[in-house]
């Protein structure tokens, strides 16, 4: 299964195999055998390479003995999306990797948006993906409308 995880900020994309004994881990050129022994509610303890690891799990951090990290795992589909919502050559234009559904269009012509901010909800293999302005300007063209369906690489907004 592929993975994608932001350790600290910095992002990480894994390759994580079920094994009959633990998982087998591969990133950055790496392969490591995991396994994860569960102590109590949040807490337990990471076996990696036959090295132990007391771990500890909150909201969006893990305590790896004693050592505070931020963790964010991302969702493939939503990071396939995301990476293609600026075209190289016009870095204010929203489009779609992939076909879909626009569900719903949450700006309209003239509109000024910042930069992150969701623009379209596009469905796309049965799940809603908000789709950001790449850059922050007013919305110069609207192409879509909602319930309209779309190919891949279709430019949703453009934005100046």
């Amino acid at each position: 299964m592929e993975v994608s995880v932001k350790l600290n900020k910095k992002e990480f994309d894994a390759n994580i195999e079920k094994k009959d004994k633990g998982f087998k881990v591969s990133f950055e050129g790496k392969e490591f055998f995991a396994d994860f022994e569960k102590l109590s509610g949040k807490d337990g303890n990471l076996i990696v390479n036959g090295k132990s690891y007391h771990v500890i799990f909150t909201d969006n951090s893990v305590y790896v003995n004693g050592v505070h990290f931020d963790v964010e795992t991302i969702d493939p589909l939503k990071k396939e999306l995301l990476k293609s919502t600026a075209l190289e050559k016009d870095e204010g234009a929203v489009i779609t990797s992939m076909p879909g559904n626009v569900k719903r269009v949450l700006v309209k012509e003239g509109d000024e948006v910042e930069v992150s901010q969701p623009v379209v909800v596009l469905e796309a293999m049965k799940m809603e993906n908000e789709l950001e302005a790449p850059k922050s300007g007013v919305v110069k063209k609207v192409n879509v409308k909602e319930n309209f369906p779309v190919e891949a690489n279709t430019v949703l907004i453009e934005i100046e």
